[in-house]
């Protein structure tokens, strides 16, 4: 996994390697953009009536100049409606490219999200553990819109200006080639230019979107973590984190602003040497093309400047769309959990064996857990106790397949769990972590969250977990709003409800995982009843951090460096007077 998070920090705009790096990423985009065919041929045909009106203002001039000499009587009437009549049309295919175009970018938008995150919420949790999770927050916002926004740009420059490059072209050619050919040899020197600045662009929205990861990542853990920077006093040093990094985001925003405040007055100068060019024609000609003629030439002609210089861009915001797109293509093509077993995990007994287990998270890492093994019959309690570091969450993170092993095997009624179909072995494990994880929803929200069940069994289970009362005692009862991740209850109340949530699955097999540590003494006595309540006929593995909790267990597990260092009840480990017994008079002090 670590090499496949590298590989996506390389893929993040890596497009040193050419077009044919491009090329792959476009295609996918174009994917995207595909379903919104009917509105995209919308918004060109917009453009398309946009286009038409330019060259058409030529020859308005030409009618005009005419008119003034007395060539064109009826023009005196004609051409003011016409005017008119030119400025609606063109208004109409503004409206419309404009209109439309947007509206392809924000389905684009939506889109990309939808499949970004339907492909993420199914990735391997070692995936999150080593990603910022203010990388995941730029994909949704920097990334997707810099993406849609980027393309949508390129399209409506495409088109608009492209299709106003043709008509007028078509124009010009038709009023005389031989001066259109000469004022073509401006097209190579804009080349090089749009070549050299691409390059920058794209080397410096690299660094712009690692700059927005960072600076969304510190966001999201400053804001996260507020209680811990109040309580630290820490608000100077996070003000300076966050500081330096708004600070170089800056800097690299103004670099990539300098390059473009460059390159505009650098096309404008081209394109006025251009047209100082073909003023020396125009007089060289003036005597074999009408005066009105020529005027209108030299106005299609200065109207060709805009369109040029916008599709000289084109290539700047494709670049920019696909450096933001290598890193959201990246994500969506991990592979997703490993989920290949066809076993239906219904009606277990809930008989755990694991059999010579070893399992690491670094793949240069020690072992966490090293050849372990060990048996958990059905509706028995064990706990497992040790060090830090001991792997005692591990045991409680590869029950439900949160990672896979290195080696060895885990079963549930002599089942390899890598044989059950992954969604129906996680219905029947109940988890109560220490840190219970709550959305910004209602209680009945929180508590019923995955499992289909009505307002009835929520309050039932409620009540089994000690929960309902406080519950009725809040200003909405079971509709009350928890806030974000829980902050407005106690962390008695959110062990409670979390109790409540494993209570409503009826699941199998428990995992306390430290799930009283951190509990004043009324809240761990109303949780470790509700506790009681729930352990009865299923198996439950417990991690405990205070001992005293844990004296009931059928088995105590004492694990020490990824092995078993002794087991028994609490009486015979007591007896031994050995780890478990030096253990308990640690936490005793």
């Amino acid at each position: 996994m670590s090499q496949q998070l590298t590989n996506i920090t390389r893929a993040k705009g890596n497009l040193d390697e050419g077009p044919s790096n491009v090329r792959p990423t476009l295609r996918k985009i174009l994917q995207h953009l595909y379903p919104q065919s009917f509105f995209l041929g919308l918004s060109i045909a917009g453009f398309a009536i946009y286009a038409v009106t330019q060259p058409l203002s030529a020859v308005l001039i030409e009618w005009l100049i005419k008119t003034l000499d007395g060539e064109w009587q009826e023009g005196v009437v004609l051409l003011p409606l016409a005017f008119i009549a030119v400025a609606v049309v063109r208004g109409v295919g503004t409206y419309m490219g404009s209109y439309y175009i947007s509206k392809v970018s924000q389905r684009m938008i939506e889109s990309i999200r939808k499949d970004l995150f339907n492909k993420i919420i199914h990735l391997p949790l070692a995936t999150f553990d080593q990603a910022k999770s203010g990388r995941f927050v730029s994909l949704f916002t920097y990334n997707s819109n810099l993406m849609a926004n980027n393309v949508a740009k390129s399209v409506t420059v495409v088109a608009q200006e492209g299709l106003t490059v043709i008509a007028l072209l078509a124009y010009l050619f038709w009023s005389s080639w031989q001066l259109t050919l000469v004022f073509l040899l401006i097209v190579p020197p804009i080349a090089l230019i749009v070549n050299y600045v691409g390059k920058v662009i794209q080397s410096l929205s690299k660094d712009i979107q690692n700059s927005m990861a960072e600076l969304n990542s510190t966001v999201t853990q400053s804001f996260s973590g507020i209680r811990l920077i109040k309580t630290s006093s820490g608000e100077e040093q996070t003000k300076k984190h966050f500081g330096s990094i708004a600070s170089e985001t800056r800097k690299l925003a103004l670099r990539i602003s300098k390059v473009n405040s460059i390159y505009t007055p650098s096309m404008q100068i081209l394109i006025a040497c251009a047209m100082a060019v073909l003023v020396v024609l125009v007089i060289r000609f003036h005597g074999e093309m009408e005066t009105a003629a020529l005027i209108a030439y030299v106005t299609a002609a200065a109207l060709l400047s805009k369109p040029i210089r916008s599709l000289s861009k084109v290539h700047v915001n494709l670049t920019r769309a696909v450096v933001a797109a290598n890193e959201v293509f990246a994500f969506m093509e991990l592979p997703p959990e490993k989920n290949s077993g066809t076993v239906i995990a219904d009606n277990i007994q809930g008989n755990i064996e694991f059999r010579n287990v070893v399992h690491r998270y670094a793949d240069d890492g020690e072992p966490i857990l090293n050849d372990l093994s060990f048996t958990i019959g059905s509706g028995e309690t064990i706990a497992l106790v040790g060090h830090s570091g001991g792997g005692k969450s591990t045991i409680a993170n590869l029950v439900p397949r949160f990672y896979s092993l290195e080696s060895g095997e885990i079963l549930i009624d002599n089942i390899n769990i890598e044989e059950y179909e992954l969604s129906s072995l996680r219905n029947q494990i109940a988890l109560v972590p220490q840190e219970v994880h709550l959305f910004n929803a209602s209680i009945k929200e929180n508590i019923g969250y995955g499992i289909e069940a009505d307002h009835d069994d929520i309050v039932a289970a409620a009540k089994k977990a000690n929960a309902h009362e406080f519950i009725n005692d809040l200003k909405g009862g079971y509709d009350a709003r928890v806030g974000d991740n829980g902050v407005l209850l106690s962390g008695g109340q959110r062990q409670r409800l979390a109790i409540a949530r494993a209570i409503l699955r009826d699941a199998k097999i428990l995992i306390l995982d430290e799930a009283t540590s951190a509990l004043d003494n009324n809240s761990e006595r109303l949780v470790q009843s509700a506790l009681e309540e729930l352990q009865s006929d299923i198996t439950t593995i417990i991690i405990a951090h205070r001992l005293s909790t844990i004296e009931s267990a059928d088995r105590i597990i004492v694990l020490s460096k990824g092995k078993i260092a002794e087991q028994g009840d609490h009486a015979s480990l007591m007896a031994i007077d050995g780890f478990y017994a030096s253990l308990l008079k640690m936490s005793a002090d």
